[in-house]
């Protein structure tokens, strides 16, 4: 049986290397537990809980600023379960027989030779040959990109097409450059920096049979996982990312953000936007970033699905620096920012004639938990500063929390790796939520900041 993700470049020298690192991460992962469970030992030991609870309740004042911190416990004892069921119901849609034609568009911007792993992985798929086609749009860059884009079309003639852009014009225009050359029914959007497995397309385009389905969304897993700590504990994040949010909102046919790395959309239907989508402007500002999120509220908007396909896995390169992975979430999270807003405004109109209240309510409890988080922990770090004892608690709280979203990541993945996802909880607490608050402040710059 071939493996469905081509083979890697050989970065361990031997086989003793190789055992050797599983052991130093077996050991490293031992003390992060044993850290952890001294963390919330701690906690309890010292009494840092029963403090807490003399000072939220010392006046009228500190209970009532506490009240928050109860609301916040409600709505998560809601979302956790709600989250959790819809993850049970959720099931991707069966391989289809009748498989269309379908267009792979891999724009690609100073990508260097990861660009030619993206074309090869893709003109590798067990897709059938004349159903598919390969275009790979280079943006302008700068570097040697275009010469591994040449090197990978010319092993496969007859199926990789390449176009280039005289100058970079952004990622939005090098998709809509693709769209408007490919031929296929199905239009798929691949980033350069990834690889999709041999079965990839097949399962990805299987949920077109519904024709109420506009766009579909692959499952993401991490390149360079084993890169360092921070790309381990991006690995369970992505996996979080979309087994969890992304599998249970697609009960309701409502997946918010086809992510960029592997989706596919119904030509048809993004015909009917596709100049819209090229020249939207928020703010009366042209929109250069978010172009996947944007792509996937216009085709609700068009009363189409959106859905999430577990059976399609492709492979990207995650950020291996935390300078790196801010400047992506603030990114993302203004792209978030104007693309909530704008799905306010039709959430509650008959955009489409099934699934619009889960939606809403989805949608509404989403947003809802993001200030809190932001005045439970100013809160709770202001408590600190009084009394420092406090901190054992609410780093136990850290632990706790982050230890009962990885009882899904274990559901899913069924491996100890789930303690570099309780550490990432502690990264985004004091280092990676505070891209919110920076997103929002630096909204109008459109610059791509990864780039």
């Amino acid at each position: 049986m071939p493996e469905r993700f081509p083979q890697q470049d050989a970065i361990l020298a031997s086989t003793k290397v190789f055992e050797a690192s599983e052991n130093a991460e077996n050991f490293t992962k031992t003390l992060i537990f044993l850290a952890f469970s001294v963390i919330v030992l701690s906690a309890f030991v010292s009494g840092s809980f029963e403090r807490a609870h003399y000072w939220y309740n010392l006046s009228f004042v500190t209970r009532f600023l506490s009240v928050p911190l109860v609301v916040y416990s409600v709505l998560m004892m809601v979302h956790l379960p709600y989250r959790a069921i819809l993850c049970f119901l959720y099931k991707p849609y069966p391989l289809s027989a009748n498989l269309p034609t379908v267009s792979v568009v891999i724009p690609a911007y100073n990508e260097g030779a990861m660009v030619e792993k993206a074309i090869e992985s893709s003109a590798l798929s067990d897709y059938p040959r004349e159903k598919m086609e390969i275009l790979c749009v280079d943006d302008g860059s700068v570097d040697d990109t275009w010469e591994y884009i040449q090197r990978a079309a010319a092993r496969y003639p007859r199926l990789v097409r390449t176009l280039r852009h005289p100058r970079n014009r952004g990622k939005r225009h090098a998709l809509a450059t693709g769209f408007k050359q490919s031929r296929g029914e199905i239009l798929v959007t691949m980033d350069s920096d990834s690889v999709i497995a041999r079965d990839g397309l097949k399962h990805l385009v299987s949920p077109f049979v519904d024709a109420k389905v506009g766009a579909a969304t692959a499952k993401v897993r991490v390149f360079n996982k084993r890169q360092n700590f921070l790309t381990r504990m991006l690995a369970v994040r992505y996996i979080m990312a979309f087994e969890f949010f992304r599998a249970s909102t697609s009960v309701f046919k409502t997946v918010m953000c086809c992510s960029g790395v592997l989706s596919a959309y119904r030509r048809s239907v993004v015909a009917r936007f596709q100049d819209r989508w090229l020249n939207q402007q928020f703010m009366g500002q042209f929109c250069t970033y978010g172009d996947d999120r944007a792509l996937t509220n216009f085709v609700l908007r068009e009363g189409y699905d959106t859905v999430y396909q577990r059976t399609a896995e492709v492979q990207t390169l995650a950020p291996s620096t935390l300078t790196k992975l801010a400047r992506m979430l603030t990114r993302w999270h203004k792209s978030f920012i104007r693309e909530s807003i704008i799905f306010s405004t039709f959430m509650f109109s008959r955009y489409r004639d099934r699934h619009r209240l889960p939606a809403a309510f989805d949608f509404m409890l989403t947003v809802v938990l993001i200030p809190f988080q932001f005045y439970i922990t100013l809160y709770s770090l202001y408590h600190i500063f009084v009394d420092p004892i406090l901190i054992l608690r609410f780093l136990a709280l850290i632990v706790i929390m982050g230890a009962t979203y990885m009882v899904f990541y274990i559901r899913f993945e069924r491996n100890t790796d789930f303690l570099y996802g309780v550490l990432y909880s502690f990264l985004h607490v004091f280092f990676l939520m505070w891209t919110v608050p920076y997103a929002v402040l630096t909204f109008k710059n459109n610059s791509w900041l990864t780039r």
